[in-house]
């Protein structure tokens, strides 16, 4: 589909027409060159060609890096992005993207060159780092269609679309606790309901982020209505120059700062447990000056799961768990999407829709259920 900018529309007659400055006259005037085609793309590739002939882009003007470029372009997104987003961002490209492109003048960019680039570093011949999966070799690419895309806006190439084969997905979905192990966590921090315990309730009855949990305040739960506010998320960042440091962020994305309902039961042992705390103590280190960061949590729950008699699975099962008992129950999927901060209900689908037999079952019979002494004929 046309973009607007793009000069490119089409016509009555159902082709596809692109303009371009074909020339400059000395007094300023533009003079238009046309080209057609029977199809979108088609023009786009030519019209593409026919501004690098014309001299839109500077092809040849500059002996710029891609690392100079990507160092450029890093910049300009560190504004718009979270600490731990930008962290990530430089992460992936000093250890993945620069070992391969790093020296290389843009100049000699093209389609073949950068999908064959692309190859290398999901291989690693080399050995630079394991054969990449698929979630890293998307990142990857994603990443490098953005900077080729920052390139072509100032003109040092031209628009390059890169089609490259990325690893299978592994496509291994977790598998939800069961109703007997659920009960299971259940007693187990019934016994001694500690902040750090019940936050094991927090993931598996409100869906919260191991970050999320461990970003919670005593200020953040409004007892007497029962609800409870997602604020601040934490997580361990680079700093870029081989350390680490601890990050208190906004959550993950904008629908992700949210209100959620506290069952009666957890409301209850928060009620038990609040006592005289202040609202900036943190829920789970219970002192003001600091969370308990989300790799210390982890290990925690490892060690609690052992203790309940429970599978050693992710901390993120227990998130998982909430979303397939929500759907087992007849949660909408849009109501899901909302208690879980997805930036949109596609993401619920994408991630937690997978039937299981039982629930296959239940629409079977629910379709095609009929009264009884109703036969075939």
């Amino acid at each position: 589909m046309a973009r607007r900018g793009e000069n490119i529309r089409k016509r009555k007659d159902g082709r596809w027409e692109g303009r371009y400055i074909k020339v400059r006259t000395p007094e300023g005037k533009i003079q238009w060159g046309y080209i057609y085609g029977s199809a979108y793309a088609e023009v786009k590739q030519l019209l593409i060609r026919k501004k690098a002939e014309a001299g839109f882009y500077n092809l040849n003007s500059t002996h710029l890096t891609f690392e100079e470029l990507a160092e450029v372009w890093l910049q300009s997104v560190r504004n718009s992005v979270k600490e731990s987003t930008y962290a990530h961002y430089q992460y992936t490209l000093h250890k993945y993207l620069l070992p391969v492109l790093g020296s290389v003048q843009i100049s000699a960019f093209d389609e073949s060159f950068l999908e064959q680039s692309m190859q290398q570093i999901i291989v690693s011949p080399d050995a630079l780092h394991k054969p990449l999966g698929w979630s890293s070799a998307r990142e990857c690419l994603s990443m490098l269609r953005r900077i080729c895309k920052y390139a072509a806006h100032l003109r040092l190439i031209r628009p390059m679309e890169l089609e490259v084969r990325l690893p299978k997905s592994a496509g291994k979905m977790p598998v939800p606790f069961s109703a007997e192990e659920q009960r299971q966590i259940y007693e187990f921090v019934q016994e001694n309901p500690t902040p750090r315990r019940v936050g094991l309730l927090l993931g598996l009855e409100l869906g919260l982020r191991i970050g999320e949990i461990c970003g919670l305040q005593w200020g953040d739960f409004d007892l007497k209505l029962g609800i409870l506010q997602i604020n601040r998320t934490v997580s361990r960042i680079s700093c870029g120059d081989g350390h680490t440091k601890v990050a208190i962020q906004t959550p993950k994305t904008r629908t992700s700062r949210r209100e959620i309902p506290i069952p009666k039961p957890l409301l209850s042992m928060l009620k038990n447990l609040r006592g005289g705390r202040s609202n900036p103590t943190w829920f789970l280190s219970g002192n003001e000056n600091k969370p308990v960061e989300p790799r210390c949590y982890r290990k925690s729950i490892k060690i609690y799961l052992k203790q309940a008699s429970v599978r050693p699975v992710r901390p993120h099962v227990l998130r998982h768990t909430f979303a397939t008992t929500c759907l087992q129950a007849g949660c909408d999927v849009k109501t899901l999407s909302d208690l879980l901060g997805h930036a949109n209900a596609n993401i619920t689908l994408q991630r937690y829709v997978h039937s299981d037999m039982t629930r296959k079952r239940r629409e079977i019979n629910r379709i095609f259920s009929r009264p009884s002494g109703v036969h075939k004929g």
